[in-house]
């Protein structure tokens, strides 16, 4: 690999040896993705340019624009960046904010569209804003649009925790869906520091890919909306909290005693509370269509259940 140093003010160009004559044009993300299952560039070589919004070593999302078919999953061992002192002191992959211009080959894998076997690559700025994402429920995650893209689930609670590589599920009103990567902030700035933990209410970002039939989030990064203490197991697997979506009244069901109960809406605020001793019924006919949170409170244990009111 030979490569050309400028400036840190100049765009930092690196070239594998390649004959000019073989770049392609300069395509925008959708193009690429050609709003279809299969990209009409599969098996071409294409130039992109966008900026980073996740990534995991050497792989990570480029998007060019916000919202579907704007992103694209690029796989890149051999792109790095030079040091570029005082911001950072030693040779490093793309991360979240860098702005680049990629050459190389689309290639379909899993039902993924890729970017491989990258050639070339022009670093021209770091440190970039990146958008949120496009907020979604469950059941739009599966979405071939969104497939490359920054989505945004808000809220959702953790139905199970990570496993020994890192995959968890949420779920909200309309669904259960399945997350990759746990949040590896340094613990004692991270408010969750035991990680998701089953009946957690989250808002979670990240970049959409498929694995199978399936359409998963590549975690970037999570916002602890409601976290749960002291969770009694065999409790929370016996609360029963339907219908959802509900149009008049909400019930619950499943717990033996005294307990407290709250709904939430997406912006965290309280709508209703209450205690009570059994079997309950809310009345959720004048409240806003929407996405809820219900939490229940007793002695020895706290848990969460999304809930639809339409």
């Amino acid at each position: 690999m030979s490569k050309i140093c400028f400036p840190v003010h100049v765009a930092l160009t690196f070239l594998l040896t390649v004959p000019l004559w073989s770049v392609a044009q300069t395509l925008s993300c959708a193009e690429i993705q050609g709003q279809t299952d299969i990209s009409p560039y599969e098996g071409q070589q294409v130039t992109v340019a966008g900026k980073v919004t996740e990534f995991f070593g050497d792989m990570w999302y480029l998007q060019d624009d916000y919202g579907a078919w704007n992103g694209l999953y690029c796989v890149g061992p051999d792109v790095t960046i030079e040091a570029n002192p005082p911001w950072w002191n030693a040779p490093r992959q793309p991360e979240v904010g860098d702005v680049l211009e990629l050459t190389g080959t689309i290639v379909e894998e899993n039902g993924n569209t890729q970017l491989v076997d990258i050639i070339s690559f022009v670093f021209n700025d770091f440190w970039n804003a990146t958008a949120a994402g496009t907020g979604v429920t469950v059941d739009q995650l599966q979405d071939e649009g969104l497939e490359g893209t920054r989505v945004r689930l808000d809220p959702v609670t953790v139905e199970t925790a990570p496993d020994e590589d890192g995959i968890w599920t949420i779920s909200d009103a309309t669904g259960t869906a399945t997350i990759i990567g746990v949040d590896t902030d340094d613990p004692g700035d991270n408010e969750d520091a035991d990680g998701p933990t089953p009946g957690d209410v989250y808002r979670v970002y990240g970049a959409l890919r498929q694995i199978g039939e399936e359409y998963v989030i590549d975690l970037g990064d999570i916002d602890t909306l409601s976290l749960v203490v002291g969770v009694s197991e065999p409790w929370a697997s016996t609360l029963r909290v339907y219908p959802t979506p509900a149009e008049d009244r909400l019930s619950i069901a499943g717990i033996a005693g005294e307990y407290a109960w709250s709904l939430m809406d997406a912006m965290g605020r309280v709508v209703k509370q209450g205690r009570h001793n059994g079997r309950l019924k809310i009345e959720v006919g004048d409240m806003e269509p929407g996405r809820y949170i219900l939490t229940v409170r007793e002695e020895g244990g706290t848990t969460s259940r999304p809930v639809l009111v339409r």
